[in-house]
C-alpha cells in the first residue's frame, strides 16, 4: 500500500509540473528546462507504477474483504456482499468485528473501538461491561426509549425525529430492566465463579458476556480472560422460559438453545497462545449443543451448560458446569416491563401424608422406648459371692482403710451477737466405736455434728478438732467422712441399687472399673442388710415405696459405699418405729465394730435397747452446755455420784433428757429422795404397769427382751424417799439454784473431764511433734483418697443417665407435652386448612402463629419445677462433694431441652405446616421448625432463670 502511494504521488508531481510548463509556454518562448510532454509523463507514471519500487519496499498487503476465504467476520457477524465489509453485532467493531467498542448503546454507530486491551472500556455514566452494553440505571436508558404518544396510545418511533434533551431526561418512562428475562434484546456481563478456574488465572479474571434477541431466537456468547476475548459462540433456535417461585422461592430464567457453534480467536488464551492449551479443534468439532443458560433471581447465580463443555469442565476442574455471577440490563419503556405472574400452588397432599406418617411413627417409637426403658427389670449384676469379691488392686483402693480417731476440744459456736449455740464442748470418738450426741430439742446437737463434719456454718466457730492426733485441711477431712442428713432425700424413681450405684460411680476413684463399683455397691447393701431390696423402687409418699427404716439405710449406704473412715448421721432414727430404729442403729454399731469405722450420730430420745449400743456419749443441755462427755457405761455411776442416780428399771436416755430439761430445782445436797424427773418416771412406769400385759410373737420377742422391763418394781428406798419428799413441808426446802449450772460445774470438776483434758493435750502435743509425713498411714491414705475422682464428662454422663431415668419413669409430664402438641396441631390444621393466599388469609395465619407461640410460651412454665423439686437433693449432694454444680445444671437442662423443648415444636410443625398452606419447600419448613424451637428455648431460658432466682414456686409463677 505504501509503495502504491509513492508511485501515485510521484505521477501527480510530474503531472502538475507538466501542466505548469504548458501554461508558461503559451505565454512565452520555451524554456530550456521545459518538462516532458504529457503523454510521456503518463507513460513514465505507468512505468513507475508497474515496475519501479523503492529499494527494500515489501509487497503491498491485500485489502480486507470478507468475501475472500482468508478473511472472516468474528462474533459471527454478517459479511456485506456489496463492499466486502463486516456488519458487527452490537458492542463490537473493527474491520473484522474483533474488538469491543466503548461509550454506550445510546451512541449508536458513533462508538469508538477500545484502544487498550489490558482493561475494559471506559463507559459513559450509567453503563458497564467490557463493551459497555449493560445499563445500570433508568436515566442511562432515556436516550434509547421513545416517549409515549398519549394521543395515539403508542410509542413514538425512534427514527421519526431526534429525541430532544427533555425527552432524554425523561426518567419516568425509560426503565433499565435487570430481571434477566429478555423482552427484546438483553445484555449480561458475568464473572466466572468456579474456584479452580480462578486459581489457574491469577490476575486475569475470566468473564463472559451474553446477548439474547427474542425476535431472532438467538443468543451470542463471548468468553474473556483478562479483558481479552478468547472464543465466542452463537446459539440458535432458542426458547426462553421463566419458573416463577412460589411464596418466597426464587424466579429462574432459562434460555435453552438446540444449536450451538463456537470458534476460537487464534493466538489468544486457550486458543494457541504461548504457554496455554489450544481448544480450537474441540470448540469447532465437539461443541454442537444443546446449550442452556439459566439464572436465579435470589442470589444472581447463573450456569452455562453444554454436554461437551460440561464434560471438559468436569475432567479438568472437577465442576459440573461453568458457574457465573451475572449483571443483566435491558432498556425499555416502563409499559414493557414483565408483569407479575401468580405462581401455581403446588400439590402438597403427599407431604401432608408423609408428615403425619413420620409423626405417628415417631410417637409410636418414643412410646415403645419409654415403655421398654421404664419397665421394672432386674439389672445385670456382677458375680457376688460373699466377701473379697474384688481383685487385689481394687481391694487395695477400698480396703486401705486407716482406723481414724476423732478428738475435739472446747467447741464453741455463736451466731452473730446472739447467745452461744455451743459452749466449750469436748469429746472423742475412736475407731470401732459409736459416739452418740444427746440432748433436748434446741440443745445444739445438729450444730455440733455439722461443726465436727466441718460443714460451712454462718457465725463464729472456735475449738480444736484432731484426726489421728493431727489437724488436717477441710478438703482432706471431707475425703475421709460420709454425712447422712436427718431427712432422706432420695430420687423416688430409682431403685435401691441404682441410688447407691450412682453415689459409687460419682465418688469412687475414676480408675476403678464399673464392675468393681457395682460389686462395692452390692457389698454395701449386704452390710446394711438391704441386699434383698436392690430392685425395689425407693418411691415417695402417696405411692408404693420401701419403708422408712429401709430408706434410712439406703441413705446410709449412699455414704458408706465410698468406704469413709468416719460416718456422721443426723437423727438416723427420726420418724422410725421402734423396730426399724433399733435395726438402723444396730447396723451402725456392727459397722463400727466389724469394719473399724468411727460412727458419730445425734439422737433425740432413744429406747433402752438402742442406748445399750452406744460406746461414747456427749450430753448437751440448754444453750449447748456440756453436761457429760465420756464412755456411756460410766455415765450411770457418774450421775449417781453427783446425786442424780437413774432409778432402776428406768430408761437412762429418758432420764438424762428429763434431767437436762429441768433448769431449776432444789439444792441436790439437801435431797434425800428422787428429783422431779424421778417422780415423773415412777408415775410413767406405774401407769404402764397397770395397762395390762402383751404377749410378743415371732421376731419381736428378741427386741422386747432388750427393752427395759415395763412393769419393774420401784425399790423400797426410792418409794420411801419419794414419800418423804411429798410429805415434807415446802417451806423447809432450801433456796433454789440452777440445776443446769450444777450439772455443768459438776462435770467440769469431775475426773472424767480432767482426764480428757490431759489426754487431749497429750494427743495434741504428739501430733505437733510427729506431724504429717510420708510415713504416716493416715497421710498416705489421704493422698490416695485425694486422687482424682471422675471428671466433668463422666459426671455429666452419670447425672444425665439418672435424669433420663427419672424422666421416663415419671412420664406424665413428657406425654402431656406430646399429646398437647398433637391435639392442638390437629385442631389448628383442620380449622386453617385451605386458607386463601390473600390479605384475609395472611391475617388468619398471623392469628395461628400467635396461638402457637402462646402455646409454647405457657408450656415453658413447666421448667419451674426442674430444680425446685430437687433443690434439697442437690444441696446435700453438693455438700457431700458428689459433683460440680455445672455438671448437674448441664445434665438437667439438656435432658429437659431435647425431649420437652425441641421435640414438641417439631411434632406440631410436621402436622400443621402443609395443611395451613405455608411455603411447601424443605428449606422453608426447617426455617419454621427452627424458629419455633428457638422461641421455645428462649421462653424456657427465661422461666429457668426465674426458677433459679425465686426459691418459692408460687413466687416464680407470678
Amino acid at each position: 500500500m505504501a509503495c502504491r502511494l509513492i508511485v501515485v504521488l510521484f505521477a501527480a508531481i510530474h503531472f502538475l509540473s507538466a501542466s505548469s510548463s504548458s501554461s508558461s509556454s503559451s505565454l512565452g518562448p520555451a524554456s530550456p528546462y521545459s518538462p516532458l510532454s504529457q503523454p510521456s509523463l503518463i507513460r513514465d507514471a505507468t512505468l513507475l507504477q508497474t515496475n519501479a519500487r523503492p529499494p527494500g519496499c515489501p509487497p503491498c498487503p491485500e485489502c480486507f474483504n470478507c468475501q475472500l476465504p482468508k478473511f472472516n467476520c468474528k462474533q459471527f457477524g454478517t459479511c456485506s456482499e456489496y463492499d466486502g465489509q463486516c456488519k458487527c453485532p452490537v458492542g463490537f467493531g473493527g474491520q473484522d468485528c474483533g474488538e469491543p467498542v466503548c461509550g454506550s448503546l445510546a451512541d449508536g454507530d458513533q462508538r469508538h473501538v477500545r484502544q487498550d486491551n489490558s482493561t475494559s472500556c471506559k463507559c459513559e455514566e450509567g453503563w458497564t461491561g467490557i463493551n459497555c452494553n449493560v445499563c445500570e440505571n433508568d436515566q442511562a436508558c432515556a436516550p434509547l426509549v421513545p416517549p409515549f404518544d398519549h394521543s395515539t396510545g403508542r410509542l413514538t418511533h425512534p427514527n421519526s425525529s431526534p429525541l430532544s434533551p427533555s425527552e432524554h431526561s425523561n426518567k419516568s418512562e425509560a426503565v433499565c430492566y435487570k430481571g434477566g428475562y429478555t423482552v427484546k434484546e438483553s445484555y449480561q456481563m458475568c464473572n466466572v465463579t468456579n474456584r479452580k478456574i480462578l486459581d489457574m488465572l491469577p490476575g486475569r479474571p475470566p468473564q463472559a458476556s451474553f446477548t439474547c434477541n427474542t425476535a431472532k431466537q438467538s443468543c451470542q456468547f463471548q468468553f474473556w480472560i483478562g479483558y481479552i476475548e478468547s472464543f465466542y459462540c452463537t446459539f440458535d433456535d432458542c426458547q426462553q422460559s421463566v419458573q416463577v417461585g412460589y411464596q418466597g422461592q426464587p424466579n429462574i430464567t432459562r434460555n435453552e438453545c438446540k444449536k450451538m457453534q463456537c470458534k476460537c480467536i487464534p493466538g489468544r488464551m486457550l486458543c494457541g497462545e504461548s504457554g496455554s492449551v489450544d481448544i480450537s479443534d474441540f470448540l469447532s468439532q465437539e461443541i454442537k449443543g444443546p446449550g442452556k443458560f439459566s439464572c436465579s433471581s435470589d442470589q444472581g447465580g447463573c450456569q452455562f451448560e453444554e454436554p461437551a463443555m460440561n464434560q471438559l469442565i468436569t475432567d479438568i476442574f472437577g465442576d459440573t458446569s461453568i458457574t457465573l455471577n451475572c449483571q443483566a440490563g435491558e432498556c425499555m419503556h416502563y409499559t414493557m416491563v414483565p408483569g407479575f405472574t401468580v405462581p401455581e400452588r403446588p400439590d402438597n397432599s403427599k407431604m401432608v401424608a408423609l408428615s403425619i406418617a413420620l409423626t405417628a411413627f415417631f410417637v409410636a417409637g418414643a412410646s415403645w422406648m419409654f415403655w421398654y426403658c421404664g419397665r421394672n427389670r432386674a439389672h445385670k449384676y456382677p458375680a457376688f459371692y460373699g466377701k473379697n469379691r474384688l481383685n487385689s488392686a481394687e481391694q487395695d483402693a477400698l480396703a486401705s482403710h486407716v482406723p481414724t480417731d476423732l478428738h475435739f476440744s472446747k467447741i464453741t459456736y455463736s451466731i452473730h451477737h446472739s447467745k452461744p449455740v455451743l459452749r466449750q464442748v469436748s469429746g472423742k470418738a475412736k475407731s470401732g466405736q459409736l459416739l452418740a450426741i444427746m440432748g433436748a430439742s434446741g440443745a445444739g446437737k445438729s450444730s455440733l455434728l455439722d461443726i465436727l463434719a466441718k460443714k460451712s456454718k454462718s457465725g463464729f466457730v472456735a475449738g480444736d478438732i484432731l484426726v489421728n492426733d493431727m489437724q488436717i485441711s477441710n478438703d482432706q477431712f471431707k475425703s475421709l467422712i460420709g454425712y447422712v442428713d436427718q431427712e432422706d432425700t432420695l430420687m423416688s424413681t430409682l431403685t435401691v441399687y441404682e441410688a447407691v450405684l450412682c453415689s459409687a460411680m460419682l465418688r469412687l476413684p475414676k480408675d476403678m472399673n464399673l464392675d468393681a463399683k457395682k460389686i462395692r455397691t452390692l457389698e454395701t447393701l449386704d452390710e446394711l442388710g438391704i441386699l434383698h431390696l436392690k430392685d425395689a423402687f425407693i418411691g415417695r409418699s402417696g405411692r408404693r415405696s420401701i419403708s422408712g427404716g429401709e430408706k434410712r439405710r439406703v441413705s446410709i449406704a449412699c455414704e458408706l459405699v465410698t468406704n469413709p473412715s468416719i460416718l456422721f448421721l443426723d437423727e438416723p432414727t427420726s420418724g422410725l418405729d421402734s423396730f426399724n430404729a433399733y435395726n438402723v442403729v444396730e447396723s451402725l454399731s456392727q459397722l463400727a465394730k466389724n469394719y473399724q469405722r468411727t460412727i458419730i450420730l445425734t439422737i433425740h430420745q432413744p429406747q433402752s435397747n438402742i442406748v445399750s449400743l452406744f460406746d461414747q456419749l456427749v450430753l448437751l443441755g440448754h444453750g449447748g452446755r456440756l453436761i457429760y462427755s465420756g464412755a456411756f457405761e460410766a455415765c450411770h455411776d457418774y450421775f449417781a455420784q453427783i446425786g442424780h442416780a437413774c432409778p432402776a428399771g428406768y430408761n437412762v436416755a429418758d432420764f438424762l433428757i428429763d434431767l437436762t430439761m429441768k433448769y431449776r430445782s432444789s439444792n441436790p445436797k439437801t435431797l434425800t429422795g428422787p428429783s422431779h424427773a424421778q417422780q415423773r418416771s415412777i408415775e410413767l412406769h406405774r401407769d404402764s404397769g397397770e395397762s395390762g400385759t402383751y404377749e410378743p410373737e415371732g421376731d419381736e420377742t428378741e427386741l422386747l427382751l432388750r427393752n427395759s422391763s415395763e412393769g419393774s418394781r420401784t425399790s423400797k428406798s426410792t418409794l420411801q424417799a419419794l414419800r418423804d419428799r411429798l410429805t415434807k413441808p415446802q417451806d423447809d426446802a432450801s433456796e433454789d439454784f440452777s440445776l443446769l449450772d450444777h450439772l455443768v460445774e459438776s462435770y467440769e470438776a469431775s475426773e472424767i473431764s480432767q482426764s480428757f483434758d490431759k489426754d487431749f493435750q497429750a494427743v495434741q502435743q504428739r501430733g505437733l511433734v510427729i506431724g504429717p509425713g510420708a510415713g504416716d498411714p493416715l497421710y498416705s491414705y489421704l493422698i490416695a483418697r485425694g486422687q482424682d475422682r471422675v471428671g466433668f464428662v463422666q459426671q455429666f454422663l452419670i447425672l444425665s443417665s439418672r435424669a433420663f431415668k427419672n424422666l421416663y419413669r415419671n412420664p406424665m409430664l413428657m406425654l402431656s407435652h406430646y399429646l398437647l402438641a398433637i391435639l392442638l396441631a390437629g385442631v389448628c390444621a383442620s380449622l386453617f386448612h385451605g386458607v386463601t393466599l390473600d390479605i384475609a388469609g395472611f391475617q388468619g395465619r398471623m392469628g395461628l402463629f400467635f396461638f402457637i407461640l402462646a402455646l409454647f410460651g405457657f408450656s415453658s412454665l413447666t421448667a419451674i419445677t426442674i430444680f425446685s423439686e430437687e433443690r434439697i437433693l442437690f444441696m446435700r449432694e453438693r455438700s457431700n462433694n458428689y459433683y460440680s454444680p455445672f455438671s448437674y445444671f448441664l445434665s438437667k437442662t439438656i435432658l429437659d431441652i431435647f425431649p420437652l423443648r425441641i421435640l414438641p415444636p417439631f411434632i406440631l410443625s410436621c402436622i400443621i405446616y402443609y395443611p395451613v398452606g405455608l411455603v411447601p419447600t424443605l428449606e422453608q419448613f426447617w426455617k419454621f421448625v427452627l424458629v419455633l424451637i428457638a422461641f421455645n428455648l428462649v421462653s424456657f431460658s427465661l422461666v429457668l432463670l426465674i426458677s433459679l432466682v425465686c426459691e418459692d414456686v408460687g413466687v416464680a409463677n407470678l
